[in-house]
């Protein structure tokens, strides 16, 4: 039986097949370069486990931005301006004043927080991570490892953004969970995707 529901899903699927096949060129692609998912991956290379994100994406193909702690820069010189003009989502392993800082800034582009993985790591390298977002990837996020770095690149990697992101404009869960600064004596990253 035919009804507007399937006359749309033929459309749809239509369109979705005709757009495919487009060639997709970004400012920021490079020759011999995979087409990514994500528009840049910001670390901040003062830590390890930052850098080691940082190198996981970038080897899968994604375009990496060293920071250490001040975002001005990256974006009023660099990241605004290619925001503008292709949205693609930004993963982040970054401070929470980072962060922080990125989330606000994000606003002016029409972009948020749709994801983020709070590390909190005392003196003796022990760590909790607690994640708030779209329950697929914060189920994942409970248990791992001590060098937690490369695995959330990993599985940033394997998560479809456009599914990230249903929570739709209304949805504010995963913004502004914590001030800026750490708890005493430990250190706080955060693991992170504004889309």
């Amino acid at each position: 039986m035919v009804n507007r529901r399937s006359v749309m899903k033929i459309g749809a699927a239509t369109v979705a097949g005709a757009l495919a096949n487009l060639p997709v060129l970004g400012r920021n692609a490079a020759p011999g370069r995979a087409q990514s998912a994500f528009q840049r991956a910001v670390f901040d290379e003062r830590f390890a486990e930052c850098r080691a994100f940082a190198a996981e994406l970038n080897s899968a193909g994604v375009l990496t931005s060293a920071i250490r702690g001040d975002v001005a820069e990256l974006w009023y010189g660099d990241l605004r301006a290619h925001l503008s003009e292709n949205r693609l989502p930004v993963a982040g392993l970054t401070d929470r004043t980072s962060l922080f800082c990125l989330e606000e800034l994000a606003r002016d582009v029409g972009m948020r927080v749709i994801f983020r993985v709070d590390h909190i790591i005392d003196p003796d390298g022990h760590a909790q991570h607690s994640a708030v977002g779209p329950a697929s990837l914060a189920a994942v996020t409970r248990n791992l490892p001590p060098e937690f770095g490369h695995t959330m690149a990993g599985l940033f990697s394997q998560f479809d953004i456009v599914a990230l992101d249903g929570g739709g404009p209304g949805d504010t869960a995963a913004q502004k969970r914590t001030g800026p600064f750490s708890p005493k004596n430990k250190t706080a990253l955060v693991s992170w995707i504004i889309a």
